[in-house]
Parts: structure tokens; sequence; C-alpha cells
């Protein structure tokens, strides 16, 4: 048992490293199967298709993304990992950090659910600090 919890650990980190630290996109077709389910807040992305499209739009507001799991803890089939994230806003290179959490489900050695929580609401008031605003929008 603690083999697969160790194993199970290491596939969620081996997750933030492929796909989101050395940007391999193709990693989602590989870790992210197409019957799993992540519940991101009220959001919910089904296989690794619906979730590129979320990954694709993140990517595009942020470059040299760096995500690295703090905590770890497992028991059973979960796993709930406890990450930071530092980026830059790719059209100003101004920096940004974030932090969330994720409970992840495992069946058969491979994704099966994941709950997600994280800071949205924090990076978009960064990432709406670095974009001027017009005239009109200080002036109102």
């Amino acid at each position: 048992m603690a083999d697969q919890q160790k194993a199970q650990k290491e596939y969620v980190s081996g997750w933030f490293e492929e796909v989101w630290n050395r940007s391999r996109r193709e990693a989602l077709d590989e870790m992210f199967p197409e019957d799993c389910i992540l519940h991101d807040g009220g959001t919910e992305y089904r296989g690794a298709t619906q979730f590129k499209v979320f990954y694709d739009a993140l990517r595009t507001q942020l470059s040299e993304v760096r995500i690295t799991p703090l905590d770890a803890i497992s028991e059973g089939e979960m796993v709930c990992t406890r990450w930071s994230c530092t980026a830059k806003q790719s059209s100003t290179g101004r920096p940004v950090a974030f932090t969330g959490m994720v409970i992840v489900r495992f069946k058969d050695g491979r994704f099966a659910e994941g709950l997600q929580n994280w800071d949205q609401h924090g990076l978009l008031q960064q990432l709406e600090e670095a974009t001027p605003k017009s005239v009109f929008q200080a002036a109102g």
C-alpha cells in the first residue's frame, strides 16, 4: 500500500512537472484520460480534450510557469497536493504568484477524478494590476 501511495504522489508531481513546468501539452493526452473529470470550482472538465481549452487559455496569459508541489498526503486511492505557482504575464512580463490545492482520485494507476481549488481571484487581480487602465476607467 505504501508503494502505491508513493507512486500516486509521484504521478501528481509528474503532472505538474510535465504539463505545466515543461509545457508539454501532449502530456495531457498521456496523463488525463478522457473518462476523467476535473472539478475546478464551478467548472468541470471531462478528459484531456476539454481541459486543453483551459490549459491553452491560461498558457496564453502566462509564460515561464513553475508549479511547485509543497505538501502531498495520500490515503488509499486519493492524493491531496498543496502547490504554489509562479509565472509571468505574457503581455507585460510582470511576475505573478498564486497557490492551490488538488485532491485526485486514482483508478488503475491513473487519474479518475480531481477536485481543484486555486486562487484564481488573486491571479486575476495581479493580471488586472499589470494592465494599463484607459482614461475612462481611471476617471470612473
